[in-house]
């Protein structure tokens, strides 16, 4: 695969080259570090979530909503739920590389090779150990059936969400 930006090849990113583009955000930038370690599956996670609790991770974004973990969280086992674990809360400035690299570290031995970065204006930026762009950071998933599939969530167009037209009013009618 290759960058869309740059058409250069999406090859893998070592820690270096992450913190360094979480570094070169805005001054100030407050983030949050998430592990994804359930993404579109089914099921009631909550062996998983025990043992998030038990490993000492208090807090996960699950299906876009931060939740404290301490407390029951009902999952709607016949539904795909996306459960993100939130392994650190940081704020762009001088002297936390080493804060970052252990927490990234962390971040991707949980979510198998991938880490997320979500600023508080809800940008996320992806960083894969697997697929990424050392220029521009644009990173994939790893490859799989779904992510070619028209009819998966993970494989559609965002715009049209796979169906190839985009539906909406017009005001006029």
């Amino acid at each position: 695969p290759h960058c869309w930006e740059c058409g250069k090849p999406i090859q893998s990113m070592t820690v270096d080259h992450m913190i360094d583009a979480v570094m070169a955000q805005e001054r100030g930038t407050r983030f949050y570090l998430l592990a994804p370690v359930v993404q579109g599956r089914k099921g009631e996670f909550r062996s998983e979530l025990h043992q998030l609790l038990k490993e000492g991770y208090v807090r996960a974004k699950i299906d876009g909503e931060l939740k404290d973990l301490t407390q029951d969280v009902p999952l709607n086992k016949n539904r795909k739920h996306t459960i993100q674990v939130v392994i650190d809360r940081l704020e762009v400035k001088e002297g936390i590389e080493k804060r970052l690299a252990d927490s990234m570290e962390t971040a991707l031995r949980l979510g198998k090779g991938v880490a997320l970065i979500e600023d508080t204006g809800g940008h996320t930026m992806v960083f894969s150990e697997h697929f990424a762009c050392p220029e521009h950071g644009v990173s994939i998933a790893e490859l799989s059936p779904r992510l070619f599939s028209f009819n998966n969530p993970f494989g559609a167009c965002p715009d049209c969400a796979g169906l190839g037209v985009k539906t909406k009013f017009d005001p006029d009618l």
